[in-house]
Order: structure tokens, then sequence, then C-alpha cells
């Protein structure tokens, strides 16, 4: 009986930790200077994308979430994305345990320089060095 009663404590606690942890997440993003930052990233990304001229690209990518709340916070980010990956790459998500794996190819043309240039100019972001490089919060 006291093995039963440890392993279900063991089990309350973590989903305690791991909801400490959703929150500070939040509130972490919740700051405006975090949201400048992946605004900023987000831009940068755009612009490395358009760079590298990608010609072709198909795959398929699986993602299995156990929270039904996160896996549909996933396909609504992913719904932002689908007009443009429509016939290119096929999602496929599934419930159950927490994995994703996939395999996507891409043809196109990617130099070195525009990967440099990208490098810079998100070192030369002070939130985002703040955040990657020393680790921040949550970037342990």
């Amino acid at each position: 009986m006291s093995e039963k009663l440890k392993k279900w404590r063991h089990i309350f606690q973590d989903k305690i930790r791991s909801i400490r942890d959703i929150i500070d997440l939040l509130k972490e993003l919740g700051k405006e200077e975090t949201r400048e930052m992946i605004a900023f990233v987000i831009k940068e990304a755009i612009r490395f994308l358009k760079t590298c001229r990608i010609r072709k690209m198909e795959g398929s990518i699986y993602f299995s979430m156990e929270d039904p709340a996160t896996m549909g916070q996933v396909l609504e980010a992913a719904a932002l994305l689908y007009p443009f990956i429509q016939d290119k790459i096929r999602l496929v998500p599934e419930f159950g345990d927490s994995y994703y794996y996939g395999d996507i190819r891409l043809e196109g043309k990617i130099r070195l320089i525009h990967l440099l240039i990208l490098l810079i100019r998100l070192l030369r972001n002070r939130a985002f060095r703040r955040l990657v490089l020393k680790g921040g919060k949550h970037g342990k």
C-alpha cells in the first residue's frame, strides 16, 4: 500500500513541477522583451528562407502529444503554415506518447554568406544573446 502511495505522490509532484514550468514559461513569454525577440527571430527566419530559394519541398512529419490542449495549439500554429505546405509536406498528428519525427526533403540554393548574415543579425540582438548564449531562465 505504501508503495502505491509513493508512486502516486511522485506522479503528483511531477505534474506540479510541470505546471510550474509552464507557468514560468508563460510569464517569460508575456514579457515585452521576449515578445520582441520572438518577432525578431521570426522576421529574420523569413528573410533567410526568402534568400534560400527553395525550389522543391516534400516529406512528412509525425507528431504526438499526450495533452489534447497542447496538440490543439500545435495544430493551430500549423494551420497558419498549411497554405504554403499543403501539397508538399504531410502532417500526421496522433494522440498517445509524446514524440515527433519526420522526413523532409528540400531542394534549393543555400549560400553560406546568407547563413553567416543570419547568425550575425541574431547575435547582434541583445535579448537573443541573453536568452540563448547565457542560458536565460529556460535555456539551461
